[in-house]
């Protein structure tokens, strides 16, 4: 989406994205929630504060599983070496299986240099 198709998907003027684009003027409360209005699945706290997933989890759920339940990760989990590891089970080692694996995360590269992570 172009800077100037945003503006009209949010309703502000062209001058306006273009001005915080080039460092002129920062956002104004008033376009964090024409953003968050119009674009209910992105996640106001990385919007605002640059943290945690571009998405909710409502919108990764439905855009990446349908109606299946999201992983229950950490809030912060962005490295994998940081997710909790499942404890062991008490059953002997010969009967015990590999957990399946699950998708914790997937990130689209784009060749304009963007990226969305799910």
């Amino acid at each position: 989406m172009t800077a100037r198709q945003f503006s009209a998907e949010i309703g502000v003027s062209a001058g306006t994205i273009s001005n915080i684009l080039g460092g002129r003027n920062n956002p104004s409360v008033e376009l964090y929630v024409r953003i968050l209005n119009r674009f209910r699945t992105i996640n106001p706290q990385w919007l605002l504060l640059g943290t945690g997933s571009m998405y909710t989890m409502n919108a990764q759920q439905t855009a990446l599983f349908g109606d299946m339940k999201p992983l229950d990760l950490p809030a912060e989990a962005d490295d994998p070496s940081e997710m909790p590891k499942p404890a062991p089970a008490a059953m002997p080692v010969a009967s015990r299986q590999a957990a399946p694996r699950q998708i914790a995360r997937i990130i689209v590269y784009y060749t304009d240099g963007t990226y969305e992570e799910r």
